[in-house]
């Protein structure tokens, strides 16, 4: 329905920090259910978050500040100035060339630092080599982005492959005997038409597993000598909402009518036979996710 669309976009957008969007997308879905108290809850939520970060981005910005100034003074102490002295050969340098205190002809160019401004600059730490311990290969850390983004700025990890590889691994070949007297069996044989994104998304230290997918699962029913065929298709499985996936099921029009039984029964209704095993899986599939 259009305003479970409309709550699914609202959630989405707050876990993004899109608080406008997400603001206006709830009031767009009280406007179509005024009775859903679900909407009020995600304005609230947006606006408290918008004024959550608009202080935390504030807080940045002072603190920022504080640190220009608190550079700018140190880099602007100097020693104190020194008298010119008339030195021989001062002639030499407006050809380029001079001596220095020590007697070396150099670049006019060339500045001498005194041992005061030396130890300034030492003490500031500028122009110190850092050394760089064990890998540095961009490999994620918990709880924030990879080791070169420990600022905690926006990043973002595709993770749809991985989500494709997992679907496939956990939803093929289950298989669920036929509880009747004639026995049988119905097994899936193919995970395919697997459509959708999935990445995680870190920002100021903070992840978020977005998730939205969408398949088809292939099923075989053997009943006896008769063996029927379909698919079970899934929709809007995502970790931005709570929804349950939509679900389909299709029979493959050569199946004989003992097999359109058998999946009229146990493949079709959402509470018994084939559904249950394979939402189960697809939770472990999100568990799993969510902990990466």
């Amino acid at each position: 329905t259009f305003v479970k669309a409309w709550h699914r976009k609202a959630q989405a957008l707050v876990r993004m920090n899109e608080w406008d969007d997400a603001i206006a997308a709830a009031k767009k879905g009280v406007e179509l259910d005024p009775s859903n108290k679900a909407f009020p809850e995600i304005i609230e939520k947006a606006e408290k978050d918008k004024a959550a970060d608009a202080e935390d981005k504030a807080k940045l910005k002072r603190d920022a500040q504080d640190a220009r100034v608190e550079l700018h003074n140190a880099s602007t102490a100097r020693a104190p100035p020194v008298k010119k002295e008339k030195k021989e050969g001062e002639e030499a340098g407006m050809r380029g060339y001079k001596k220095t205190a020590d007697g070396r002809t150099t670049s006019y160019f060339h500045t001498e630092i005194t041992e005061e401004a030396k130890k300034l600059i030492a003490e500031q730490g500028f122009g110190k080599p850092v050394k760089l311990e064990g890998e540095v290969a961009q490999a994620d850390v918990k709880g924030g982005g990879s080791k070169w983004n420990q600022a905690g700025t926006y990043e973002e990890k595709g993770m749809t492959k991985w989500v494709e590889e997992r679907l496939q691994a956990l939803l093929a070949g289950l298989s669920f005997t036929i509880p009747t007297g004639a026995g049988g069996t119905i097994s899936t044989t193919l995970v395919h038409d697997i459509k959708g994104d999935a990445n995680i998304a870190t920002s100021r230290g903070k992840r978020r597993h977005v998730m939205d997918m969408s398949f088809q699962v292939d099923f075989e029913a053997k009943v006896g000598d008769s063996t029927g065929k379909g698919k079970v298709s899934f929709s809007d499985v995502t970790t931005i909402s709570d929804d349950h996936p939509e679900v389909s099921v299709q029979i493959e029009g050569s199946s004989p009518p003992a097999t359109r039984e058998v999946i009229d029964a146990f493949v079709k209704p959402a509470g018994q036979g084939l559904q249950p095993l394979l939402m189960a899986e697809i939770a472990k599939l999100v568990e799993e996710y969510k902990e990466k």
